[in-house]
């Protein structure tokens, strides 16, 4: 698990990702997000999962809080809910797998 959430940073530089629980329900409704991306207090945890449920897309709920999630993504706000768009080349979905 730590090895996902390391590459986070790296998928938010080189990959494509929206932030928010807008852009990630909009992505996920045009069936461009790969992966969802949760934190573990995120107050739009059931809505975005059931929407991306419905869409087969798949959810990893992190064990970090929005703080933290959004340090572990290089950025200095919290980030409670994301969707990888494009996860630039780190293969993020093989490490989802193998777990």
């Amino acid at each position: 698990m730590v090895d996902i959430e390391k590459s986070f940073k790296n998928i938010v530089k080189k990959g494509s990702v929206v932030f928010g629980q807008r852009q990630t329900k909009i992505s996920v409704d045009q069936g461009n997000a790969k992966l969802v991306v949760l934190s573990d207090n995120c107050p739009f945890m059931d809505t975005v999962k059931t929407q991306a449920e419905s869409k087969n897309i798949p959810i990893y709920k992190t064990k970090v809080n929005s703080v933290e999630l959004g340090a572990l993504c290089g950025k200095t706000y919290a980030v409670s809910v994301f969707a990888i768009i494009d996860d630039g080349g780190d293969n993020i979905m093989h490490l989802l797998k193998k777990r």
